[in-house]
């Protein structure tokens, strides 16, 4: 297959994930466009609930990529084999369902890390019951990504984007009217916000859901068959292989996650202005994150029908698209910062504006090597690697960049910028160690090692 057409292949696979990480985007940028105008305080409170929340999603999304990247290996290894790929969804299913459960009771109980952390104790009495709802809808949201992944090993990820894309506006509408009380519905504010987003994950997965079962091509699955019932060795082989890629995930959002915490140490306006700029950030991240995946779907069926050209090609085109579109959002952000922010903090008189315009500055700097992480590590896990990357992400992340993070933002005049300063240099020494991994397993003097089917 020439460069061209790889490239077009992997467009063709990655711009409906990149649709449906997007629209999924869109729902969390709602919430925190409406509750920015609602209050400080309320925004500031959904920003420390986020941070937490995404820690675990990240987490158990990277157990739920677990199923795209077996299902991929193993319909290279050979298109007709469906009950490996059902399999790969059954384990998926039990095991991020497991997950689910584990990361509610966290969610649950997090009033005492944020006493902890040094929050201050009003903010702490809004953020508590809006994780708890937040949470109601874990299992539904990990469930759609599994499915999701399921879509995209059969190259068919348009579906799961259309559903999410309608998503987008059923949250706008049904949060709008709890948080003000519209519509005819109860003014909730905060807990509104949290109720809505709780009933539109249950919504989409249950459509999904149906949608699978009917549709003809994925129909001949029968995914429902069984899906409960599982062996010890084939949980043990997915685990594995999904394990890491969990660890690897919690390592960079938790770094974020901490990040906040810090914020929140430094006063009101500079963490509802990291949440902000973050906002903006990770929309900007959710291109490379789909097209990791796409990545991934790609260099799984080159390495299940072992074509070393076939990897190398699908991986560095991969990384070569989510770098020039992270170097397109690194200028946009320095150039066009004022106005991004403008669109969740209007006044530029607000303490909140302009910290979080110099915040996406330092945001500008690091898109690249955002990127550049992203896609590599996507590329990676086609090949069932994802044991090194993730000592590679917890070393950067944990051991470089935090403790800088700390020192610049609590022990320098920097403080809110030190500390994103911090992110900054954490993710560019893990993405040239990633991108360095990638070369290495894919050299031209041997071919990449193909991980073997698991045995049932």
């Amino acid at each position: 297959m020439t460069v061209l057409k790889e490239a077009r292949a992997t467009l063709a696979l990655a711009l409906p994930i990149v649709g449906t990480q997007l629209a999924q985007m869109a729902i969390h940028t709602t919430d925190v466009f409406l509750l920015a105008r609602l209050s400080e305080r309320a925004l500031a409170a959904s920003a420390l609930a986020i941070s937490i929340f995404s820690f675990f999603m990240m987490m158990c999304l990277g157990l739920a990529m677990g199923t795209s990247a077996l299902a991929a290996q193993a319909r290279g290894r050979n298109r007709a084999d469906r009950e490996s790929v059902r399999h790969a969804v059954h384990d998926g299913l039990i095991v991020t369902g497991v997950g689910s459960i584990i990361s509610m009771g966290a969610l649950w109980f997090s009033g005492p890390l944020l006493r902890w952390s040094g929050q201050d104790p009003d903010l702490i009495t809004e953020t508590v019951p809006f994780l708890r709802v937040l949470s109601l809808g874990f299992p539904a949201l990990i469930w759609f990504a599994v499915l999701r992944g399921f879509t995209a090993a059969l190259e068919r990820p348009r579906p799961a984007m259309v559903l999410m894309v309608a998503a987008v506006g059923l949250n706008a509408v049904v949060n709008y009217g709890l948080i003000y009380g519209a519509f005819g519905l109860p003014r909730l504010e905060l807990i509104g916000a949290a109720i809505g987003s709780v009933t539109v994950e249950i919504a989409i997965l249950l459509a999904l859901a149906v949608y699978l079962r009917i549709d003809p091509q994925f129909a001949a699955y029968h995914l429902a068959r069984g899906w409960w019932r599982s062996t010890v060795a084939r949980l043990t082989h997915y685990v594995r292989i999904s394990g890491p890629i969990a660890l690897t995930f919690a390592s960079e959002v938790g770094l974020f996650s901490a990040a906040a915490l810090l914020m929140g140490r430094l006063g009101e306006s500079e963490v509802a202005a990291h949440q902000v700029a973050l906002q903006w950030a990770a929309i900007s991240f959710m291109v490379p994150m789909g097209i990791s995946q796409a990545a991934t779907v790609r260099v799984g069926l080159a390495a299940g029908a072992r074509d070393p050209g076939g990897v190398r090609r699908a991986g560095w085109i991969a990384i070569g698209l989510g770098v020039g579109f992270m170097a397109c959002a690194g200028l946009m952000f320095w150039l066009a910062g004022g106005w991004l922010i403008a669109v969740f903090v209007p006044s530029p008189a607000s303490p909140v504006y302009a910290l979080a315009v110099a915040y996406l500055g330092w945001a500008a700097l690091f898109q690249i090597v955002d990127g550049a992480q992203a896609v590599a590590n996507g590329s990676l896990r086609g090949l069932h690697d994802t044991a090194i990357p993730m000592v590679i992400a917890a070393g950067g992340y944990w051991l470089a960049a935090f403790p800088a993070a700390i020192w610049l933002g609590l022990f320098t005049p920097q403080r809110g910028e030190g500390v994103w300063a911090g992110l900054a240099f954490g993710l560019a020494l893990v993405a040239i160690l990633l991108v360095w991994r990638f070369a290495a397993r894919t050299r031209w003097s041997r071919a990449p090692a193909v991980a073997p089917a698991v045995a049932e």
